[in-house]
């Protein structure tokens, strides 16, 4: 109880406790999922996914965080209050002591700040102190309201974290749902963005980085005392998650579920200018380049930075001179960076290799990455289509076989796989 107020006073000024009609939670609450729910028409089906799920050993709430701003259309209150009272109705018909539903309704949020980070993090907050009421280290699971999930899901989070002590978050498989999409290229384009993320993770793991982890919000869990230790969510309209889970890839404090998933939907969105929506549009509108992603060279980069980090066993020489070694473009990048004062810093204040190396990548973290694959692209390199950088990327790290199917369904199923077996 006292992290969570500590936590509160620093990080959560503004949080709002739910109402005293939902004071009263199971002593076993063991898992809560939270859902940012923002003009959700259908959002009942992820409700009743999760009430269908295999139970766990512990009770279970769901905060289904219905959100608006005060400049949103009158259309879009108009629903989260035909939501609103949907879903009031169905947990008067369905809650019980092991399983139920609160909705916590925000329709004024500030615009400067309104959007799934904040929604995510109102959640997750009273996520938090319901469990600090308890004395109880549960586990708050996000997911989206336009995602089912199998039937598992909930025991294989509990289980994964019953089991794994040292993962304090853990990120779920995911699989796009196509199979009911009629038209093809709709279908075509949410293959590719499925393989166009599951590429870059792969890419990241070849380059041999620990930042290897999908980052949808809709797929993670994290413990309760973890998410305060870290200062809880961002506000950040989109791009959240990304942030939010590399906070715990840098600790080396991050898991996998591969034996559970969720399923989001394959529903176009413009809500950011990036992930699922703005892609898909473009490639059902004819434009194949939408999906040309990173040049594989970028990830042969970084693997030449992790070998040179590793070499540091056997030459101890972890100075810019030795650097030089390294690709031209990835040595730009880094001096433009403050690579010198970096290195300079670390030495000053490090004595075995293991601790420089580690503290090296504290600081080429899982952004900084991100951040020279996109000045690679600006200085030296071209994007790629998509099939031809997955078949490249999978003949450099010898996992192509004679069996690989080469289009863009069996490259996706190829990289699930590759996922799932962690092998890269």
């Amino acid at each position: 109880m006292l992290r969570w107020q500590s936590y509160r006073k620093r990080f959560a000024p503004l949080f709002e406790p739910l109402n005293s009609a939902v004071d009263l939670r199971a002593e076993n609450l063991g898992l809560i999922v939270v859902i940012p729910c923002y003009d959700e028409p259908h959002v009942s089906e992820t409700v009743n996914a999760l009430y269908t799920c295999d139970r766990p050993d512990c009770a279970v709430e769901i905060l289904l965080i219905i959100n608006a701003s005060g400049r949103d259309d009158d259309t879009i209150h108009q629903q989260n209050e035909s939501t609103l009272i949907e879903m009031m109705a169905w947990a008067k018909k369905f809650n019980d002591a092991q399983f139920s539903l609160h909705c916590i309704y925000r329709d004024d949020l500030p615009v400067k700040h309104h959007g799934v980070g904040l929604a995510r993090k109102i959640g997750l907050d009273i996520a938090v102190s319901r469990f600090a009421e308890i004395g109880a280290d549960g586990v708050c699971v996000s997911l989206d309201a336009d995602c089912l999930v199998s039937s598992n899901y909930l025991c294989e989070i509990k289980k994964h974290f019953r089991f794994n002590h040292n993962d304090q978050l853990a990120v779920i498989d995911f699989e796009h749902r196509v199979d009911a999409l009629s038209d093809a290229s709709h279908r075509d384009a949410m293959i590719a963005y499925e393989l166009y993320l599951r590429y870059y993770v792969q890419g990241i793991r070849y380059a041999g980085l620990p930042y290897d982890y999908q980052t949808l919000g809709s797929c993670f869990a994290v413990r309760a005392s973890a998410y305060m230790a870290q200062g809880g969510m961002n506000k950040r309209q989109g791009g959240e998650d990304f942030y939010f889970i590399h906070k715990f890839t840098a600790l080396g404090q991050c898991g996998c579920i591969y034996t559970a998933q969720v399923m989001p939907s394959a529903r176009l969105s413009q809500r950011v200018p990036f992930g699922t929506g703005p892609g898909v549009s473009r490639w059902m509108a004819g434009d194949r380049s939408a999906y040309d992603t990173y040049n594989p060279a970028t990830f042969e980069d970084l693997r030449c930075l992790t070998q040179w980090l590793q070499g540091l066993a056997q030459s101890s020489d972890f100075s810019i001179e030795a650097m030089r070694v390294l690709p031209e473009v990835l040595l730009a990048f880094l001096t433009q960076q403050g690579v010198e004062q970096r290195v300079n810093e670390i030495l000053a204040n490090t004595s075995s290799i293991d601790t420089l190396i580690e503290r090296f990548l504290r600081w080429f973290n899982a952004f900084l990455a991100l951040k020279y694959i996109h000045f690679a692209h600006e200085t030296s390199y071209q994007a790629q289509p998509l099939i031809r950088s997955a078949q490249t990327l999978l003949r450099m790290s010898e996992l192509e076989n004679d069996e690989s199917d080469a289009t863009l369904y069996g490259l996706r199923d190829h990289y699930r796989w590759l996922d799932a077996k962690n092998v890269i």
